[in-house]
């Protein structure tokens, strides 16, 4: 009897530790079962697309460090190696976040593509160059200058500047205009003009090249002597998706913070972000980003502290060509606000 008494106690022992072994089992089979699930979240892709150049260079430190802004947001970035690409890509509304010509922004928000307007990335960047002196824009009459992009907005910019000067540009200068800015500096390097207008930091590239290359007429500077507006023209403008907007406000805020401290970064620091340009393969070599820094106007960023600024750009747009804008200004709903 004893003996069988000794026997159930064992029993009961090893059921009774069994039990408990059991218990965290089933605890570690659910915990593996909801991290697995967090693992196989499928993270949204955020598509940011910009042009080479300047624009480019705002986003070098975002696209080689690749910040995590949210761990369930994987940006992907693409440059778009022609205006007409780009353009495309906005008019599809195929990018999520985008840098565009500031007309861009508003032609797309008037065709009813739903981006808004955050702020500006870069300010005017236009200039004329030469090899000769220019002392004044009278020194323009009769003179041949070699550009780009008939009709479309740094052209436009171009002739503001010369009419508000008092000069024709259909009758007291010749404008020759080459297939794309890319082959403006080389015919300006071989000697085939003494004159042309150019955009950074293809300026810079040539002043590097030529040595009697020199700048003559800032545009950016002459618009703001005309207009009143300190800053300049708004050339390239960050756009953002609305419903990106609206479905992850805390992704955005976050991202436009981040952008807007890698804008103000890239100005102090040409050096690091000229290794940046190289390692990113943009075509822009680490001395044309030191050397011309200055004349590259990035930045400052938000629309709602530069609004004036973009309505006395978009007013002369709709002057002179109303299509570039989409036929009307943008209403207040295009205007992003914090």
């Amino acid at each position: 009897m004893k003996r069988m008494l000794i026997i159930l106690l064992s029993l009961l022992l090893i059921f009774t530790v069994a039990c408990s072994k059991e218990k965290p089992a089933e605890s570690n089979v659910g915990t593996e079962e909801n991290g697995s699930a967090e693992q196989n979240q499928e993270k949204k892709t955020v598509k940011f697309c910009f042009p080479n150049g300047v624009p480019a260079l705002t986003v070098a430190k975002f696209a080689y460090e690749n910040p995590i802004i949210d761990e369930n947001m994987e940006i992907e970035y693409e440059i778009q190696s022609t205006p007409d690409l780009l353009a495309s890509k906005i008019l599809k509304g195929e990018a999520d976040i985008a840098i565009v010509p500031s007309n861009l922004a508003a032609q797309a928000y008037n065709k009813e593509i739903p981006y808004k307007l955050v702020g500006t990335s870069v300010w005017g960047t236009l200039y004329m160059m030469s090899t000769e002196e220019i002392d004044s824009f009278d020194s323009l009459k009769g003179k041949e200058v070699y550009s780009f992009g008939k009709n479309l907005t740094p052209d436009l910019v171009f002739k503001y500047v010369l009419k508000e000067n008092g000069i024709d540009p259909d009758k007291d200068v010749s404008i020759t205009y080459l297939n794309a800015a890319s082959e403006v500096g080389p015919a300006f390097i071989s000697g085939k003009t003494n004159l042309a207008v150019l955009s950074e930091p293809a300026v810079t590239n040539i002043m590097m090249k030529k040595d009697n290359a020199k700048v003559v007429f800032d545009f950016n500077e002459e618009w703001s002597k005309i207009t009143g507006i300190e800053q300049g023209y708004p050339q390239a403008s960050l756009i953002i998706k609305s419903d990106l907007l609206e479905d992850h406000k805390e992704f955005v805020d976050k991202f436009i913070q981040v952008y807007s401290e890698n804008l103000q970064w890239a100005k102090e620091n040409p050096e690091k972000l000229g290794e940046y340009a190289e390692k990113l393969e943009y075509g822009i070599t680490k001395d044309m980003v030191v050397n011309g820094i200055e004349r590259m106007n990035m930045g400052p960023l938000y629309v709602e502290d530069m609004k004036k600024e973009y309505e006395v750009y978009y007013n002369v747009l709709l002057d002179f060509a109303p299509d570039v804008i989409g036929g009307k200004l943008p209403d207040e709903e295009f205007y992003f606000e914090r």
